[in-house]
Protein backbone atom coordinates (compact mmCIF):
# COMPACT_ATOMS: atom_id res chain seq x y z
CA UNK A 1 0.00 0.00 0.00
CA UNK A 2 1.26 3.17 -1.05
CA UNK A 3 0.86 6.18 1.28
CA UNK A 4 0.38 9.71 0.75
CA UNK A 5 -0.62 12.51 2.93
CA UNK A 6 -1.98 14.66 0.12
CA UNK A 7 -5.22 13.52 -0.89
CA UNK A 8 -8.07 14.51 -2.96
CA UNK A 9 -10.07 17.88 -1.84
CA UNK A 10 -13.65 17.25 -2.05
CA UNK A 11 -16.07 18.85 -3.84
CA UNK A 12 -16.75 18.94 -8.00
CA UNK A 13 -15.14 22.76 -8.35
CA UNK A 14 -11.91 21.57 -6.66
CA UNK A 15 -10.92 19.46 -9.73
CA UNK A 16 -10.70 22.98 -11.65
CA UNK A 17 -7.55 24.06 -9.84
CA UNK A 18 -5.89 21.25 -11.25
CA UNK A 19 -6.32 22.80 -14.81
CA UNK A 20 -4.79 26.44 -14.01
CA UNK A 21 -1.43 25.22 -13.62
CA UNK A 22 -0.70 23.39 -17.23
CA UNK A 23 2.71 23.82 -18.37
CA UNK A 24 3.53 24.21 -22.28
CA UNK A 25 4.99 21.84 -24.27
CA UNK A 26 5.74 18.05 -23.80
CA UNK A 27 8.62 16.43 -21.76
CA UNK A 28 11.02 14.75 -24.77
CA UNK A 29 9.72 11.74 -26.88
CA UNK A 30 10.48 7.71 -26.07
CA UNK A 31 11.62 5.95 -29.24
CA UNK A 32 9.29 3.44 -30.94
CA UNK A 33 11.56 0.83 -29.48
CA UNK A 34 11.43 1.52 -25.98
CA UNK A 35 7.60 1.87 -26.06
CA UNK A 36 8.00 -1.42 -27.88
CA UNK A 37 9.63 -2.83 -24.80
CA UNK A 38 8.02 -0.79 -22.36
CA UNK A 39 4.73 -2.37 -24.05
CA UNK A 40 6.18 -6.03 -23.22
CA UNK A 41 7.21 -5.35 -19.99
CA UNK A 42 3.37 -4.57 -19.05
CA UNK A 43 2.39 -7.41 -20.23
CA UNK A 44 4.44 -9.80 -18.58
CA UNK A 45 4.49 -7.42 -15.69
CA UNK A 46 0.33 -6.21 -14.89
CA UNK A 47 -1.10 -10.36 -15.06
CA UNK A 48 1.89 -11.36 -12.22
CA UNK A 49 1.00 -8.69 -10.12
CA UNK A 50 -2.72 -8.31 -10.05
CA UNK A 51 -5.04 -11.21 -8.40
CA UNK A 52 -7.53 -12.12 -11.78
CA UNK A 53 -6.56 -9.71 -14.42
CA UNK A 54 -8.90 -11.26 -16.98
CA UNK A 55 -11.89 -11.64 -15.15
CA UNK A 56 -14.10 -9.89 -17.39
CA UNK A 57 -11.54 -9.58 -20.79
CA UNK A 58 -9.78 -12.54 -22.24
CA UNK A 59 -6.07 -12.80 -21.86
CA UNK A 60 -6.19 -13.29 -25.86
CA UNK A 61 -7.90 -9.99 -26.22
CA UNK A 62 -5.69 -8.15 -24.11
CA UNK A 63 -2.70 -9.08 -25.61
CA UNK A 64 -3.93 -8.98 -29.45
CA UNK A 65 -4.69 -5.58 -28.23
CA UNK A 66 -1.41 -4.59 -26.98
CA UNK A 67 0.01 -6.38 -30.02
CA UNK A 68 -1.35 -3.99 -32.23
CA UNK A 69 -0.88 -0.66 -30.16
CA UNK A 70 2.80 -2.17 -30.41
CA UNK A 71 2.62 -2.40 -34.46
CA UNK A 72 1.51 1.16 -34.85
CA UNK A 73 3.66 3.36 -32.48
CA UNK A 74 5.29 5.41 -35.55
CA UNK A 75 4.85 9.02 -35.50
CA UNK A 76 2.75 9.03 -32.23
CA UNK A 77 3.52 10.79 -29.67
CA UNK A 78 3.89 10.05 -25.79
CA UNK A 79 0.70 11.41 -24.77
CA UNK A 80 -1.12 9.59 -27.59
CA UNK A 81 0.31 6.62 -27.00
CA UNK A 82 -0.66 6.59 -23.56
CA UNK A 83 -3.85 7.46 -24.38
CA UNK A 84 -4.55 4.76 -26.30
CA UNK A 85 -2.81 2.39 -23.75
CA UNK A 86 -5.43 3.07 -21.14
CA UNK A 87 -7.95 2.32 -23.70
CA UNK A 88 -7.08 -1.15 -23.57
CA UNK A 89 -6.35 -1.14 -19.93
CA UNK A 90 -9.84 0.48 -19.47
CA UNK A 91 -11.00 -2.95 -21.74
CA UNK A 92 -10.26 -4.80 -18.36
CA UNK A 93 -12.83 -3.96 -15.69
CA UNK A 94 -11.51 -3.08 -13.05
CA UNK A 95 -11.31 0.68 -11.94
CA UNK A 96 -8.32 -0.22 -10.23
CA UNK A 97 -5.95 -0.89 -13.14
CA UNK A 98 -5.02 2.51 -15.25
CA UNK A 99 -2.68 4.27 -15.95
CA UNK A 100 -1.48 7.89 -14.43
CA UNK A 101 -1.60 10.19 -17.35
CA UNK A 102 -1.78 13.31 -15.36
CA UNK A 103 2.04 14.59 -16.09
CA UNK A 104 1.38 13.90 -19.66
CA UNK A 105 -2.05 15.01 -19.90
CA UNK A 106 -1.24 18.79 -17.96
CA UNK A 107 1.77 19.57 -20.18
CA UNK A 108 -0.49 19.63 -23.18
CA UNK A 109 -3.20 22.03 -23.53
CA UNK A 110 -6.65 22.13 -21.19
CA UNK A 111 -9.80 23.12 -21.03
CA UNK A 112 -10.35 25.05 -17.96
CA UNK A 113 -13.55 24.06 -17.21
CA UNK A 114 -14.87 22.28 -14.58
CA UNK A 115 -17.95 19.45 -14.74
CA UNK A 116 -20.16 17.68 -12.49
CA UNK A 117 -23.38 15.46 -12.97
CA UNK A 118 -25.89 16.68 -10.77
CA UNK A 119 -29.59 15.38 -10.27
CA UNK A 120 -30.80 16.17 -13.68
CA UNK A 121 -27.83 16.50 -15.72
CA UNK A 122 -24.15 18.08 -16.53
CA UNK A 123 -23.37 21.61 -15.21
CA UNK A 124 -20.53 23.86 -15.05
CA UNK A 125 -19.83 23.89 -11.49
CA UNK A 126 -16.57 25.88 -12.02
CA UNK A 127 -14.58 27.26 -14.55
CA UNK A 128 -12.50 30.93 -15.21
CA UNK A 129 -12.95 34.85 -15.87
CA UNK A 130 -12.84 34.55 -19.60
CA UNK A 131 -15.79 31.43 -19.94
CA UNK A 132 -17.69 32.72 -16.79
CA UNK A 133 -21.16 33.45 -18.85
CA UNK A 134 -20.94 29.65 -18.57
CA UNK A 135 -20.88 29.41 -15.02
CA UNK A 136 -23.81 27.21 -13.25
CA UNK A 137 -25.61 26.67 -16.55
CA UNK A 138 -26.40 22.74 -17.77
CA UNK A 139 -24.74 21.20 -20.42
CA UNK A 140 -27.08 19.68 -23.15
CA UNK A 141 -24.45 19.40 -25.78
CA UNK A 142 -20.99 18.86 -27.17
CA UNK A 143 -20.49 19.65 -30.57
CA UNK A 144 -23.64 18.97 -32.15
CA UNK A 145 -23.95 15.71 -30.01
CA UNK A 146 -26.19 15.13 -27.26
CA UNK A 147 -24.67 15.05 -23.72
CA UNK A 148 -24.78 11.40 -23.22
CA UNK A 149 -23.70 10.43 -26.43
CA UNK A 150 -20.81 12.41 -25.30
CA UNK A 151 -19.47 10.63 -22.35
CA UNK A 152 -20.68 7.52 -23.48
CA UNK A 153 -17.88 8.02 -25.91
CA UNK A 154 -15.04 9.09 -23.47
CA UNK A 155 -16.31 6.16 -21.53
CA UNK A 156 -13.88 4.64 -23.17
CA UNK A 157 -11.05 6.10 -21.27
CA UNK A 158 -12.07 4.28 -17.71
CA UNK A 159 -13.44 0.96 -16.21
CA UNK A 160 -17.00 1.16 -16.16
CA UNK A 161 -17.58 -1.24 -12.89
CA UNK A 162 -21.04 0.11 -13.15
CA UNK A 163 -23.17 2.87 -15.02
CA UNK A 164 -22.13 5.89 -12.70
CA UNK A 165 -18.89 5.58 -13.70
CA UNK A 166 -19.61 7.50 -16.77
CA UNK A 167 -21.53 10.10 -14.43
CA UNK A 168 -18.22 10.65 -12.23
CA UNK A 169 -15.45 10.15 -14.88
CA UNK A 170 -16.71 11.06 -18.26
CA UNK A 171 -17.27 14.61 -17.18
CA UNK A 172 -13.04 14.72 -16.02
CA UNK A 173 -11.96 13.22 -18.95
CA UNK A 174 -13.37 15.89 -21.46
CA UNK A 175 -10.93 18.60 -19.60
CA UNK A 176 -8.02 17.14 -22.04
CA UNK A 177 -8.47 17.32 -26.13
CA UNK A 178 -6.41 15.37 -26.74
CA UNK A 179 -8.91 12.55 -25.13
CA UNK A 180 -11.69 14.24 -26.60
CA UNK A 181 -10.51 14.13 -30.08
CA UNK A 182 -9.58 10.50 -30.47
CA UNK A 183 -12.92 10.06 -29.03
CA UNK A 184 -14.48 11.52 -31.76
CA UNK A 185 -15.90 14.40 -30.02
CA UNK A 186 -14.44 17.22 -31.56
CA UNK A 187 -11.74 17.50 -34.67
CA UNK A 188 -10.07 20.23 -32.83
CA UNK A 189 -9.17 21.36 -29.44
CA UNK A 190 -12.74 23.63 -29.33
CA UNK A 191 -15.78 22.48 -27.53
CA UNK A 192 -19.18 24.13 -28.63
CA UNK A 193 -21.39 23.74 -25.83
CA UNK A 194 -25.41 24.28 -25.72
CA UNK A 195 -26.08 25.54 -22.48
CA UNK A 196 -29.44 26.28 -20.98
CA UNK A 197 -29.69 28.56 -17.78
CA UNK A 198 -32.04 27.96 -14.72
CA UNK A 199 -34.84 29.95 -17.19
CA UNK A 200 -34.60 26.96 -19.71
CA UNK A 201 -32.88 29.79 -21.90
CA UNK A 202 -30.21 28.15 -24.52
CA UNK A 203 -26.93 29.67 -25.53
CA UNK A 204 -24.26 28.19 -27.33
CA UNK A 205 -20.54 29.09 -25.93
CA UNK A 206 -16.30 27.74 -27.26
CA UNK A 207 -14.16 26.86 -24.80
CA UNK A 208 -10.78 25.99 -25.55
CA UNK A 209 -7.48 25.62 -24.06
CA UNK A 210 -6.30 28.86 -22.67
CA UNK A 211 -2.81 30.40 -22.71
CA UNK A 212 -1.83 31.40 -19.33
CA UNK A 213 0.87 34.37 -19.99
CA UNK A 214 -1.54 35.62 -22.53
CA UNK A 215 -4.64 35.63 -20.40
CA UNK A 216 -3.64 35.63 -16.86
CA UNK A 217 -6.85 38.08 -16.24
CA UNK A 218 -8.89 35.68 -17.70
CA UNK A 219 -7.25 32.76 -16.18
CA UNK A 220 -8.22 34.13 -12.92
CA UNK A 221 -10.86 31.16 -11.19
CA UNK A 222 -14.84 31.78 -11.36
CA UNK A 223 -16.91 29.63 -9.15
CA UNK A 224 -19.54 29.48 -6.47
CA UNK A 225 -18.72 31.26 -2.94
CA UNK A 226 -21.34 29.95 -0.59
CA UNK A 227 -22.46 31.84 2.45
CA UNK A 228 -23.50 29.29 4.38
CA UNK A 229 -22.59 26.87 3.09
CA UNK A 230 -23.85 23.26 5.49
CA UNK A 231 -20.93 21.20 6.97
CA UNK A 232 -20.69 19.03 3.52
CA UNK A 233 -19.44 22.09 1.91
CA UNK A 234 -17.06 23.48 4.85
CA UNK A 235 -13.39 24.03 2.88
CA UNK A 236 -11.52 22.76 6.37
CA UNK A 237 -11.02 19.04 5.39
CA UNK A 238 -9.45 16.84 7.84
CA UNK A 239 -9.10 12.94 7.59
CA UNK A 240 -11.90 12.50 9.83
CA UNK A 241 -14.49 14.40 12.05
CA UNK A 242 -16.80 14.98 14.09
CA UNK A 243 -20.05 17.90 14.48
CA UNK A 244 -22.21 17.03 17.40
CA UNK A 245 -25.60 18.83 16.08
CA UNK A 246 -26.88 19.01 19.32
CA UNK A 247 -30.25 21.09 18.38
CA UNK A 248 -30.72 17.85 15.82
CA UNK A 249 -29.33 15.39 18.00
CA UNK A 250 -27.27 13.96 14.96
CA UNK A 251 -23.43 13.17 15.46
CA UNK A 252 -22.30 14.14 12.26
CA UNK A 253 -18.99 12.45 11.60
CA UNK A 254 -17.25 12.88 7.82
CA UNK A 255 -14.48 10.44 7.00
CA UNK A 256 -12.59 11.71 3.97
CA UNK A 257 -9.94 9.06 3.83
CA UNK A 258 -9.52 5.87 5.14
CA UNK A 259 -6.48 6.48 6.43
CA UNK A 260 -5.14 6.47 10.50
CA UNK A 261 -1.97 6.39 12.89
CA UNK A 262 -3.30 2.75 13.55
CA UNK A 263 -3.43 1.47 9.90
CA UNK A 264 -0.11 2.94 8.59
CA UNK A 265 2.09 2.33 11.82
CA UNK A 266 0.65 -1.29 11.06
CA UNK A 267 2.67 -1.06 7.66
CA UNK A 268 5.42 0.10 9.51
CA UNK A 269 5.93 3.61 8.24
CA UNK A 270 5.71 4.93 11.77
CA UNK A 271 7.65 8.76 10.34
CA UNK A 272 3.92 8.85 7.92
CA UNK A 273 2.12 7.20 11.29
CA UNK A 274 2.70 10.14 13.24
CA UNK A 275 1.28 13.03 11.34
CA UNK A 276 -1.99 11.19 11.66
CA UNK A 277 -4.85 10.70 14.22
CA UNK A 278 -5.35 7.87 15.63
CA UNK A 279 -8.80 6.05 15.47
CA UNK A 280 -9.45 4.04 18.17
CA UNK A 281 -10.10 6.87 20.60
CA UNK A 282 -11.91 8.88 17.79
CA UNK A 283 -14.49 6.50 17.36
CA UNK A 284 -14.82 5.59 21.03
CA UNK A 285 -15.95 9.07 21.63
CA UNK A 286 -18.39 8.52 19.14
CA UNK A 287 -19.79 5.67 20.78
CA UNK A 288 -19.46 7.23 23.84
CA UNK A 289 -21.77 10.40 22.68
CA UNK A 290 -24.14 8.21 21.06
CA UNK A 291 -24.77 6.62 24.27
CA UNK A 292 -25.59 9.83 26.42
CA UNK A 293 -27.92 10.88 24.07
CA UNK A 294 -29.83 7.68 23.05
CA UNK A 295 -32.30 9.58 20.50
CA UNK A 296 -29.07 10.24 18.76
CA UNK A 297 -29.01 9.18 15.10
CA UNK A 298 -25.19 8.41 13.67
CA UNK A 299 -24.65 10.07 10.23
CA UNK A 300 -21.49 8.60 8.56
CA UNK A 301 -20.50 10.59 5.71
CA UNK A 302 -18.65 8.63 2.94
CA UNK A 303 -18.99 11.34 0.04
CA UNK A 304 -15.86 12.19 -1.82
CA UNK A 305 -14.18 9.86 0.31
CA UNK A 306 -11.57 8.52 -2.25
CA UNK A 307 -10.23 5.30 -0.21
CA UNK A 308 -7.49 4.60 1.61
CA UNK A 309 -7.48 1.27 3.82
CA UNK A 310 -10.76 -0.13 5.33
CA UNK A 311 -10.40 -1.58 8.55
CA UNK A 312 -10.92 0.63 10.80
CA UNK A 313 -14.28 1.77 9.11
CA UNK A 314 -15.28 -1.97 8.76
CA UNK A 315 -14.02 -2.56 12.90
CA UNK A 316 -16.80 0.54 13.36
CA UNK A 317 -19.42 -0.94 11.75
CA UNK A 318 -18.66 -4.72 13.53
CA UNK A 319 -18.79 -2.30 16.49
CA UNK A 320 -22.09 -0.96 16.37
CA UNK A 321 -23.84 -4.16 15.11
CA UNK A 322 -23.10 -5.42 18.58
CA UNK A 323 -24.86 -2.80 20.25
CA UNK A 324 -28.62 -3.55 20.04
CA UNK A 325 -29.19 -0.06 21.83
CA UNK A 326 -27.11 1.38 18.95
CA UNK A 327 -28.20 -0.82 15.87
CA UNK A 328 -31.88 0.12 15.00
CA UNK A 329 -33.63 1.11 12.98
CA UNK A 330 -33.52 5.01 11.66
CA UNK A 331 -30.23 5.43 14.05
CA UNK A 332 -27.44 5.13 11.42
CA UNK A 333 -27.27 6.94 8.34
CA UNK A 334 -24.50 5.95 5.68
CA UNK A 335 -24.02 8.76 3.00
CA UNK A 336 -22.26 8.11 0.07
CA UNK A 337 -21.94 9.39 -3.48
CA UNK A 338 -20.36 8.99 -7.23
CA UNK A 339 -17.26 10.00 -5.81
CA UNK A 340 -16.83 7.45 -2.67
CA UNK A 341 -14.18 5.26 -3.91
CA UNK A 342 -13.33 1.51 -3.46
CA UNK A 343 -12.32 1.34 0.35
CA UNK A 344 -15.28 3.75 0.88
CA UNK A 345 -17.52 1.60 -0.85
CA UNK A 346 -16.28 -1.59 1.32
CA UNK A 347 -17.32 0.08 4.71
CA UNK A 348 -20.56 1.11 3.22
CA UNK A 349 -21.13 -2.39 1.98
CA UNK A 350 -20.31 -3.60 5.81
CA UNK A 351 -22.63 -1.47 7.11
CA UNK A 352 -24.76 -2.48 4.60
CA UNK A 353 -24.46 -6.19 5.63
CA UNK A 354 -23.85 -6.05 9.24
CA UNK A 355 -26.33 -3.56 10.64
CA UNK A 356 -29.54 -2.07 10.29
CA UNK A 357 -28.18 1.45 8.37
CA UNK A 358 -29.97 3.33 6.01
CA UNK A 359 -27.75 3.78 3.15
CA UNK A 360 -27.97 7.17 1.83
CA UNK A 361 -27.15 9.04 -1.27
CA UNK A 362 -25.59 8.51 -4.98
CA UNK A 363 -24.53 5.03 -6.11
CA UNK A 364 -20.66 4.80 -6.24
CA UNK A 365 -19.41 3.91 -9.30
CA UNK A 366 -17.61 1.12 -7.82
CA UNK A 367 -18.63 -2.35 -7.42
CA UNK A 368 -18.80 -3.46 -3.63
CA UNK A 369 -17.03 -6.56 -4.72
CA UNK A 370 -13.90 -5.29 -6.41
CA UNK A 371 -9.97 -5.14 -6.52
CA UNK A 372 -8.34 -3.11 -3.04
CA UNK A 373 -5.31 -2.06 -1.77
CA UNK A 374 -4.13 -0.44 -5.14
CA UNK A 375 -0.13 -0.26 -5.78
CA UNK A 376 1.48 0.73 -9.12
CA UNK A 377 4.96 -0.18 -10.76
CA UNK A 378 6.36 2.44 -13.58
CA UNK A 379 6.81 1.42 -17.37
CA UNK A 380 10.79 1.71 -17.46
CA UNK A 381 11.20 3.84 -20.75
CA UNK A 382 8.22 6.08 -20.71
CA UNK A 383 8.19 6.09 -16.59
CA UNK A 384 4.52 6.14 -16.93
CA UNK A 385 2.86 4.85 -13.68
CA UNK A 386 0.68 1.88 -13.73
CA UNK A 387 -1.69 0.95 -11.07
CA UNK A 388 -3.40 -2.17 -10.36
CA UNK A 389 -5.41 -3.91 -7.70
CA UNK A 390 -4.22 -5.86 -5.08
CA UNK A 391 -6.52 -7.65 -2.87
CA UNK A 392 -9.78 -9.37 -3.85
CA UNK A 393 -12.65 -7.70 -1.97
CA UNK A 394 -15.61 -9.85 -1.72
CA UNK A 395 -18.09 -8.33 1.14
CA UNK A 396 -21.63 -8.98 -0.19
CA UNK A 397 -23.49 -11.86 -1.53
CA UNK A 398 -23.24 -12.37 -4.89
CA UNK A 399 -21.45 -10.09 -7.25
CA UNK A 400 -23.78 -6.62 -8.03
CA UNK A 401 -23.14 -4.27 -10.00
CA UNK A 402 -23.71 -1.69 -7.20
CA UNK A 403 -23.73 -0.75 -4.10
CA UNK A 404 -28.22 -0.94 -3.25
CA UNK A 405 -29.00 2.03 -1.04
CA UNK A 406 -32.17 2.89 1.33
CA UNK A 407 -32.84 6.06 0.20
CA UNK A 408 -31.08 7.13 -3.13
CA UNK A 409 -31.01 10.73 -3.49
CA UNK A 410 -29.11 12.71 -6.20
CA UNK A 411 -27.73 16.11 -5.25
CA UNK A 412 -29.57 18.93 -7.59
CA UNK A 413 -27.17 21.35 -8.49
CA UNK A 414 -29.07 24.34 -6.94
CA UNK A 415 -28.10 22.97 -3.54
CA UNK A 416 -24.39 22.63 -4.32
CA UNK A 417 -24.79 26.03 -5.54
CA UNK A 418 -26.46 27.41 -2.39
CA UNK A 419 -24.12 25.42 0.37
CA UNK A 420 -26.92 22.93 0.94
CA UNK A 421 -26.92 19.22 1.72
CA UNK A 422 -30.01 17.19 1.08
CA UNK A 423 -28.83 14.31 3.00
CA UNK A 424 -27.76 16.38 6.13
CA UNK A 425 -31.58 17.92 6.00
CA UNK A 426 -33.21 14.49 5.35
CA UNK A 427 -32.22 13.36 8.68
CA UNK A 428 -32.32 16.65 10.42
CA UNK A 429 -36.43 16.47 9.52
CA UNK A 430 -36.50 12.84 10.71
CA UNK A 431 -35.69 12.75 14.58
CA UNK A 432 -35.70 9.21 16.15
CA UNK A 433 -38.07 10.07 18.64
CA UNK A 434 -40.64 11.18 15.55
CA UNK A 435 -40.36 7.26 14.74
CA UNK A 436 -41.66 6.04 18.09
CA UNK A 437 -38.30 6.21 19.79
CA UNK A 438 -36.96 2.94 18.54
Amino acid sequence: MKFSLTYPMFTRTFFLFLLLFSAAGLTSQTSVGNWQADLAFLQRELPKRHPNLYFSYPQASFEADLDRLSQSLEGKADLQIGLELQLILARLGDAQTRLELAPLLQKDKVIPLGLGWYEGGLYVSGTVKKFEPALGKQVLGMNRIRIEPVLERMGQFFARENPEAIRRDGPLWLRFPAAFRLAGISPSDTLELVLQDDAGKQYLMKVFPLDFKREKSGMQPAQFMQEHPDLRWDPVKKIYSMNWLESDSIAYIQYNACYSREMIMATGDTLSAMQLPAFQPFADSVVALLHRHPGARFFFDLRFNSGGMPADGIALAERLAAMPELNRPDRIYIAVNRYTGGAAVEIASAFQAKTRATLIGEVPPVRPNHFGDPQSFKLPNSDIEVFYGTRTVHVLPGNPDTLQLTLPMELPFSAFREGRDPLLDYVREHPLEAKGGR
